[in-house]
C-alpha cells in the first residue's frame, strides 16, 4: 500500500540470496554509474579469492557454463555481497538512510559492513575466505576443519560496535559487544525465524522495508510476521523496484530530500 517513508522507521533487509530477475544488475549498471563503479570495485576486491573474475561470472549470459558458476558457493556468496553493498551505496546516494539493519544468513556480512562493524577490506576478506573454504569442503569431516580455519581468519579482523542498529538473525535482537567475538560470525548457527524478526521490528515502529539483494524473498515473507490484518506499510526491493526508488516520483525515504 502507498506510504510516506518519512512516517515510522525504515529497515534495510539484506537477504540470504535468491535467483535474480534476469538483467537486473545490467539494468542498474546501465542506469546508475555509481552502481556500476561500486560493483566493479567490489568484484575486484573479491577476485583474489576466486578462479575466475567475479564480474565475468555475474554478467555471463544466462544458460552458459560461466553463468552456472553462480550456483557454486565459491561465487554465490561473493556475488551476493558485492550486489548488496553496491545497492546499499546506491540507496545512500539517493538520500535514503536506514534506522535499523538486518542480514539473513549470507546477507549478514553486508549488513554488518553497512552497520560499520567491519571495514570493506575486512568484510571482503571474510566473504572471500569463507567462499573458498566452503567450495573445498565436500565431505562430512570437513565442517569442523572449515569452522576452525574460518575462525582463524575471523580472529584477524578488527570489528567495531555497530554505528547503526543491527538486528541478529540468530537472537532477533540488536547486537552489540558480541560482534567482537569471532565465533559470532561463524556459519552453522540456527537462524531465527524471519517472522519473529519482522514482528519485533514492527513493534519498534518500522513501517518502511527495503530489501537489498537479487530478489524480493524477504518482502514476500513480511505478512507472516505482522499482526493479523496489518499491512507492512511501504515495502520495496531494490532489484524489483529500482526504477521507482531512483526517481523523484518514487517514495520519500527517511533522510531523502522532499
Amino acid at each position: 500500500m502507498p506510504a510516506d517513508g518519512r512516517k515510522g522507521r525504515t529497515a534495510f533487509l539484506f537477504s540470504a540470496g535468491a535467483s535474480p530477475r534476469r538483467g537486473t544488475e545490467r539494468e542498474l549498471a546501465a542506469a546508475f554509474p555509481l552502481f556500476a563503479e561500486s560493483l566493479d570495485e567490489l568484484c575486484a576486491r573479491l577476485d583474489p579469492y576466486l578462479e575466475l573474475p567475479l564480474k565475468c561470472v555475474m554478467s555471463a549470459d544466462p544458460g552458459t557454463r560461466t553463468a552456472a558458476l553462480l550456483g557454486r558457493v565459491a561465487y554465490a556468496g561473493p556475488a551476493l555481497f558485492a550486489l548488496q553493498v553496491a545497492q546499499y551505496r546506491l540507496l545512500l546516494s539517493w538520500g535514503a538512510r536506514p534506522d535499523v539493519l538486518f542480514g539473513l544468513g549470507a546477507g549478514r556480512m553486508a549488513a554488518a559492513y553497512a552497520a560499520g562493524v567491519f571495514s570493506l577490506a575486512d568484510a571482503c576478506h571474510a566473504v572471500g575466505t569463507l567462499a573458498r573454504l566452503l567450495d573445498g569442503a565436500p565431505d562430512e569431516a570437513a565442517p569442523r576443519a572449515l569452522r576452525a580455519a574460518y575462525g582463524r581468519t575471523l580472529a584477524t579482523l578488527h570489528p567495531s560496535p555497530p554505528r547503526l542498529p543491527l538486528v541478529s538473525d540468530v537472537t532477533g535482537r540488536p547486537v552489540g559487544a558480541e560482534t567482537a567475538e569471532p565465533g559470532f560470525w561463524l556459519p552453522g548457527w540456527v537462524t531465527r525465524r524471519f517472522t519473529d524478526v519482522v514482528a519485533g521490528l514492527h513493534r519498534d515502529g518500522v513501517r518502511t522495508w527495503l530489501e537489498l539483494g537479487p530478489a524480493d524473498a524477504l518482502l514476500r515473507a513480511l505478512a507472516a510476521g505482522l499482526p493479523p490484518g496489518t499491512a507492512p506499510g511501504a515495502a520495496y526491493a531494490v532489484a524489483r523496484d529500482w526504477a521507482v526508488l531512483g526517481t523523484g516520483s518514487g517514495p520519500r525515504l527517511r533522510g531523502a530530500p522532499a
